[in-house]
């Protein structure tokens, strides 16, 4: 048996826990490389944490990357320039490498420029320092109109933007000004989470409602105007005095390059194996498009990204091991949904559900937000 060299494209949740798998299953001759350009790594729930405060610093949630070699895995600190599926070629600025098997793990690329004025005009929920500059923000509001805006679908972690209105609503509340300010919530989606299903959605917005928290579904935003503070969308238009935006996301400019995304502007991936129509070639995370029997799309979710990394980590090693691949992967997954005053809810169940997934969204309580905050411990102990 020959050594093998599997090329890992990215270095976020789904690329970091296919690495440790592999490693863990694969004899030392077989190289597990990791292409990452980024210097740390951070999971993205931890802007909520920074937004409210209860997270000082972004450091205190990143892990250096460098340390994947202490574990046996190799990483390579550089920017992909072109992705050559067929023969499995990936080159960047620090060189040409090829696999024998290749998983791409690039996640979704941010789009703010995607609704004209918005990121002028947006503190950006995704990224840490917009996080930073809406606690801020909410540390200097004295009242007003606090606006949350989902530009576009779909969009990582799902239930973000709610959080983002339950967490905004707790810290007026304590800072004395709830009662002089308004907070919406502004989406596409006809229902938050809607892949979760109806009855999930509709207890969202019951939550929403009971907090005072307004809800805005199938709102298109054609642009932001920064000067007089609007919202321009389809149907109607809203002013802000602070807009919280989730921006438009796409697939990495790579991977368009390489051709390896469908109509859906995604890579699509054979659902339970996560196998992409080139041979030895995977995707997993939020860069996939899996249709489910509904006529939605799995969700964009680290929890997703890590069972479909485990169920490639075993298959590649099977195929190493000149084993039959075994490993599949079964659309279940989970979330937990900060609601502020230190609770959180939890929704879980099976996304690959016939005729429609089926979830169910347990209330909200102190226990499952310490789930949640063990969970990014966990995981960041797990692959760094």
């Amino acid at each position: 048996m020959s050594n093998k060299t599997i090329l890992i494209l990215g270095g976020g949740i789904g690329g970091l826990a296919a690495a440790t798998r592999l490693r863990r299953l694969l004899a030392p001759e077989h190289r597990v490389v990791v292409i990452e350009k980024n210097a740390t790594f951070a999971l993205r729930m931890a802007n909520l944490w920074l937004m409210t405060g209860d997270r000082a610093r972004p450091e205190e949630g990143e892990r250096n990357l460098s340390r994947l070699p202490e574990c046996g895995i190799e990483w390579v600190e550089a920017e992909i320039e072109t992705i050559e599926p067929d023969s499995r070629m990936v080159k960047t600025r620090a060189g040409d490498f090829t696999g024998d098997h290749l998983v791409i793990a690039l996640g979704a690329e941010r789009h703010p420029q995607a609704v004209p004025g918005f990121a002028e005009a947006a503190l950006d929920l995704y990224e840490a320092q917009g996080a930073l500059a809406i606690r801020r923000a909410l540390e200097a509001f004295d009242g007003g109109r606090v606006v949350i805006v989902v530009a576009r679908t779909p969009f990582s972690c799902p239930s973000a933007p709610y959080e983002a209105a339950f967490l905004i609503d707790m810290v007026l509340r304590r800072r004395g000004v709830r009662k002089k300010s308004q907070i919406a919530v502004y989406t596409p989606e006809d229902l938050p989470m809607p892949v979760a299903g109806a009855e999930v959605g509709a207890a969202l917005v019951q939550m929403l409602e009971a907090r005072g928290i307004e809800f805005h579904p199938e709102q298109i935003v054609m642009r932001v105007e920064p000067v007089s503070h609007t919202l321009r969308f389809e149907l109607e238009d809203t002013k802000f005095d602070l807009l919280v935006g989730v921006p438009a996301h796409r697939v990495p400019a790579v991977i368009r390059q390489a051709k390896l995304a469908d109509a859906s502007g995604w890579v699509p991936v054979e659902p339970d194996t996560l196998q992409t129509r080139h041979p030895g070639v995977y995707a997993i995370g939020d860069v996939t498009s899996i249709r489910l029997p509904i006529g939605m799309y799995l969700p964009k979710a680290g929890v997703f990204a890590d069972e479909e990394a485990r169920v490639v980590a075993e298959n590649i090693a099977a195929e190493v091991a000149g084993k039959a691949p075994a490993s599949r992967f079964n659309g279940h997954g989970f979330c937990y949904i900060e609601v502020g005053d230190d609770m959180a809810a939890y929704g879980a169940g099976n996304f690959y559900g016939i005729p429609a997934p089926i979830v169910t969204l347990e209330p909200p309580s102190p226990r499952y937000r310490l789930e949640k905050h063990e969970m990014e411990r966990t995981a960041q102990s797990l692959w760094l």
